[in-house]
């Protein structure tokens, strides 16, 4: 009974501090209704599409690096960098990707993985580098084969180099850069196809960036080095291309597009003249001791 008495003593305290201040109480229930009839307005301006067929996208090949990386970089040549330097495996697996990557560029070779960065970090030669061949195997002695089952990663600059494919289409780099390998979706799904009209996947650029080009001349290159007869023949027949997962039939709604984006903001603004209020009140209470005075004054409270 305590407790319910002194909720309600609180409900007619707060009662009789907004029947006081009318315009504030108005403007409090005001704001939120304010906002969202803002909502359901735009619920009734934007329509939604219905897509009935499935999404199906061309396929890319990636037997060449993009158009963009026949240009050469500012006074300088593409770099294709390989680790370990001292293996003789690696620099004929890494000349046979040079070659098969129909560009002018050079081979360049480090110690370890450490060198390398410290040549990105500190050389101003370091832009033209478009890759790293990375190779996890502990070469003993320079003459050591490569296995059969072969490990390497490859390393790519952080920020995009084709600038001419951007998601806008201009030549203006976005806000996010990098390659986001830690995600696996975006943080604000879309309904329907991630980058619509992006035949080769859009962002981050896994063939805009000549990534899968260089994956697959490896790859090519690693096969030729064990077998280099039957590689031949096997891609006199065959030629390797990617394609996008075709996606099903599906709402295009724009407006789910806007309101995970606009939604923390309008219900932010919807509820910031009620937190202030509701701070300066407190603060006017401490200041003038009002809770107690109340205490002195009415000890069953």
């Amino acid at each position: 009974m305590a407790v319910l008495r002194q909720l309600a003593l609180l409900l007619w305290k707060n009662y009789t501090l907004q029947k006081r201040k009318v315009l504030v109480t108005v403007l409090e229930l005001f704001l939120p209704l304010l906002f969202s009839g803002i909502l359901i307005w735009l619920r009734l301006k934007i329509q939604s599409e219905n897509v009935p067929n499935a999404t199906i996208y061309p396929g890319q090949s990636i037997q060449e690096l993009p158009l963009f990386f026949t240009f050469p970089p500012p006074g300088d040549t593409w770099e294709l960098a390989y680790i370990p330097s001292h293996s003789d495996a690696a620099k004929t697996v890494t000349e046979t990707v040079r070659r098969a990557l129909v560009i002018n560029m050079r081979v360049r070779s480090f110690p370890s993985e450490k060198d390398f960065e410290d040549y990105i970090r500190y050389d101003n030669r370091s832009s033209s580098v478009l890759a790293a061949v990375v190779f996890e195997h502990p070469f003993n002695h320079s003459k050591d084969p490569l296995p059969l089952a072969v490990k390497y990663h490859l390393r790519f600059s952080y920020t995009r180099r084709n600038y001419m494919w951007t998601q806008t289409g201009s030549f203006f780099l976005k806000e996010t850069e990098g390659w986001h390998t830690t995600s696996l979706f975006p943080l604000f799904p879309n309904p329907g196809p991630r980058e619509p009209t992006s035949p080769d996947g859009g962002e981050p650029g896994y063939i805009r960036e000549g990534f899968l080009a260089v994956q697959h001349a490896v790859d090519r290159a690693i096969m030729q080095y064990h077998a280099d007869a039957a590689t031949h023949q096997l891609f006199q027949r065959l030629t390797v291309t990617i394609k996008r997962f075709p996606y099903p039939p599906f709402i295009a709604d724009p407006f789910l597009v806007a309101i995970q984006y606009q939604l923390p903001l309008l219900l932010l603004l919807s509820f910031t003249y009620t937190a202030l209020t509701i701070a300066r009140a407190v603060v006017q209470e401490k200041e003038r001791r009002l809770k107690v005075t109340a205490r002195i004054d009415f000890p069953t409270l």
